[in-house]
């Protein structure tokens, strides 16, 4: 049998989970780290969502695979960011958190179901653990991180 393609993260996170839930789902929010993207969806099951960059611009899109508020995140994730992603069929990205102590909560990101190293799959690799540490620094310090500029 293959080697599922995954791209796997998880970081402990000083804040609630309903703290690092808002900051997952809130379009205000997801502008401060996921490279300047908002969220757009009702986040019901079956409903579509997107990241919009700029002028609505869309960077990610796709559907609401199920949603468990401040627990649970699945979405479909098709790549719109650049020329070379747009033929790459759509992946899942799935959001978990756990309290893990009084004040902390533990974030894993598991992105999935790619068919082959694709321009997406290459280009998660390296953003997944940026936009979480940036998520992280956000919620413990008020900041998040300045993405590099092309």
């Amino acid at each position: 049998m293959p080697t599922p393609i995954e791209i796997r993260n998880e970081v402990y996170v000083a804040a609630l989970p309903e703290a690092v839930w808002r900051a997952i789902v809130d379009p205000e929010m997801t502008r401060a780290w996921v490279y300047g993207t908002r969220l757009r969806s009702t986040l019901a099951p079956g409903a579509p969502y997107a990241y919009l960059a700029e002028k609505d611009v869309i960077a990610v899109s796709g559907t609401v695979l199920a949603c468990e508020a401040q627990r649970r995140l699945v979405l479909s994730w098709k790549a719109h960011w650049d020329p070379s992603v747009e033929a790459d069929p759509p992946s899942r990205v799935t959001w978990e958190l756990e309290a893990s102590g009084p004040r902390t909560t533990r974030l894993r990101v598991i992105h999935d179901q790619f068919q082959d190293l694709t321009p997406t799959y290459v280009g998660s690799v390296d953003a997944w653990p940026f936009m979480l540490s940036s998520l992280k620094s956000l919620l413990e310090t008020g900041r998040a991180l300045e993405a590099a500029s092309a």
